[in-house]
């Protein structure tokens, strides 16, 4: 045997160094301990500790005929065991002379006179394995020399060890994150981006095949109805089945993603859709009969429909993008849901809606909520006695690139593509989080006020999502104003009831818009309890010149007064009509009299702290 190389862990040995590849790496220590330590068997083993086994991973056998992917027990069997703990030398020149190894059970099938067990570990201490040497015969003391070499290469193996683990680590967070971003969290159906890139390559490909596709898009009937009865977990539970139930009824080859709350697409690839159009929509009914079974849901029966809408492409078609088929998919969807539930609408060139537009905006809209692109201006309320400042409307704004997207469209499409309840909470943490950094002195603390649609009073969480968002800004409850309409209240009166309840018992004050422009509106004034009213501007714009609009106003103004409520008059643009607004007892007004709506570091603070200005 030679004599001893002493070398650090990275000045390299035998051209071995920490940035070789582990198994290349393994080899070059086993030719090179092989030739300057030659013992029967030299091998690279790991420490199965799940198994409890010592596998060979790499092997130099003159003696012993192991192969790689041999094993023996790591407890009481190895000598290797004994090695990395300590108890027994890690260089053995006369195995036999250590009782620990003398009794191991690797003598039973092995002679080993000498042996070397030099443990392979990471820099947090982690065993990997080992370096182990074995030769039948006892070998001279002076192979104790290497101890200092066999270290140094054991190290090496080490490091390189560690660093390949944490690049498998990482790369399988890559993966896991890859696979998340392409995948619905709650079913595990791919994303809308998964299914437009597939989509897109599949239309790709037809310029070879012009095989028949067909994209459909399911959505649950009164999703939100559902939500409600059954709560989110159960409602969580139905999405889950409902997609388990497509995956049965469909066959491997169509894709089937979660594109949006309840909404599902299908892009199905068959050749029995020659007859494109009526196979299609038969696959469409079938879908709409599986899927109307019962489910069980932790006991819990439930039922549901859905309506659906297809888009096939023509065997004419020769060019088409993904975006254009599912906004056909999506004109059908609309169309089956106009006619009721449980419907399937396949799409026609004649097809048109007057929401088409929306489907241009809806995924800007919906990412544009979901990354806080949405901004929001703020219109001063005064009061009309004093002119000061007590509040400001919070109002929703969108620059979609270079355009700015009216509320008139964008509000209304929030409403009709399932949004708005996303849009109000994130309006709500804006004008909470704007107002929560206004100085406030003597009780003089600005409000802020924001419109509330029907689907939030009919959200039983709503109260919830709005206590949460004060909360987030340090606000207190008094300070936050929701407006709601008519409409809001009849959609669901006994859902409204129990949201309104829940939010005036936090001390949220609520506003009922329009006040007197609806029918049923007193009707409801005694089941909310309502802390103002506003009147819309249609009845104040000749409030100063016209006797008969005067006298209107003046009698919603006597019935808001007299049910202990401030009235709010909107559309306040002249002095003379806040001045004969204030002689009729109105309290507030907002309106281009006092400003339009601006960001929040435009808005005159100093009517708030200020001493109180004249009357407007």
């Amino acid at each position: 045997m030679s004599g001893s190389s002493v070398v650090g862990p990275r000045a390299g040995l035998a051209g071995i160094t920490p940035q070789m590849p582990f198994n290349q790496a393994c080899e070059a220590v086993l030719d090179h301990l092989e030739a300057t330590i030659p013992l029967g068997l030299w091998m690279v083993s790991f420490y199965d500790a799940e198994r409890d086994r010592q596998v060979y991973v790499h092997l130099h056998d003159n003696a012993y005929g192991l192969e790689p992917g041999d094993s023996h027990s790591w407890s009481g069997e190895s000598f290797c065991q004994y090695a990395v703990t300590g108890d027994a030398p890690q260089i053995a020149p006369d195995a036999m002379a250590v009782p620990l190894y003398a009794a191991a059970g690797a003598v039973r099938t092995h002679d080993i006179g000498a042996y070397v067990g030099i443990p392979i570990q990471g820099g947090s201490g982690r065993l990997y394995g080992t370096i182990c040497g074995l030769d039948p015969e006892a070998q001279p003391a002076s192979m104790t020399e290497h101890e200092h070499e066999l270290q140094s290469l054991a190290g090496v193996l080490g490091e390189i060890l560690a660093r390949e683990r944490l690049q498998a680590e990482a790369d399988a967070r890559d993966v896991a994150r890859t696979w998340r971003s392409l995948h619905d969290q709650l079913t595990g159906l791919p994303t809308r981006t998964f299914f437009a890139e597939r989509l897109g390559h599949k239309l790709g490909l037809r310029h070879v095949d012009f095989r028949p596709l067909a994209v459909m898009i399911l959505d649950v009937d009164d999703f939100r109805g559902v939500n409600e009865s059954l709560g989110p977990a159960l409602a969580d539970r139905l999405l889950v089945a409902v997609a388990e139930r497509l995956r049965l009824v469909l066959p491997a080859s169509d894709t089937v993603a979660r594109i949006a709350a309840d909404e599902f697409a299908i892009l199905v690839e068959r050749d029995d859709l020659t007859e494109y159009r009526p196979a299609a929509a038969v696959l469409a009914e079938r879908l709409v009969a599986a899927l109307g079974e019962p489910y069980d849901l932790a006991g819990t029966a439930a039922r549901v429909s859905v309506s659906v809408g297809v888009a096939p492409v023509e065997p004419a078609d020769r060019s088409f993008s993904a975006g254009a088929l599912l906004a056909r998919a999506d004109v059908a969807l609309h169309t089956a849901k106009r006619t009721g539930r449980g419907r399937v609408s396949v799409h026609r060139s004649a097809m048109r809606l007057a929401e088409t537009h929306d489907l241009q905006l809806r995924e800007p809209l919906r990412h544009a909520i979901a990354d806080h692109q949405i901004g929001a201006a703020y219109q001063p309320i005064r009061h009309l006695a004093t002119g000061r400042l007590t509040g400001v409307e919070c109002l929703a704004r969108w620059q979609h690139g270079r355009a700015h997207i009216s509320p008139e469209v964008f509000v209304p499409l929030a409403l009709r593509s399932g949004q708005m309840g996303s849009l109000t909470d994130l309006v709500l943490d804006l004008g909470c989080g704007q107002i929560a950094g206004w100085p406030s002195s003597g009780g003089r603390e600005p409000r802020v006020a924001v419109h509330v649609s029907a689907p939030q009073l009919s959200d039983l969480t709503f109260p919830d999502r709005v206590s949460a968002a004060l909360e987030r800004h340090g606000l207190d409850h008094t300070r936050l104003t929701l407006e709601i309409t008519e409409d809001a209240l009849l959609s669901d009166l006994d859902s409204a009831r129990r949201v309104c309840l829940r939010l005036v018992e936090a001390g949220v004050g609520l506003s009922l818009e329009d006040f007197g422009a609806g029918h049923s509106s007193l009707e409801h004034l005694q089941s909310i309890t309502l802390e103002s009213v506003k009147i819309s501007p249609g009845f104040t714009r000749a409030v100063d010149s016209s006797p008969v609009a005067r006298r209107f106003v003046a009698g919603l103004v006597t019935l808001g007064r007299d049910l202990g409520l401030d009235v709010v008059v909107e559309g306040v643009e002249r002095a003379s009509q806040a001045e004969t607004l204030a002689g009729l007892g109105a309290t507030h007004g907002q309106g281009y009299l006092y400003g339009p709506a601006v960001p929040g570091a435009q808005v005159d603070l100093s009517l708030v702290l200020g001493p109180d200005p004249s009357p407007a």
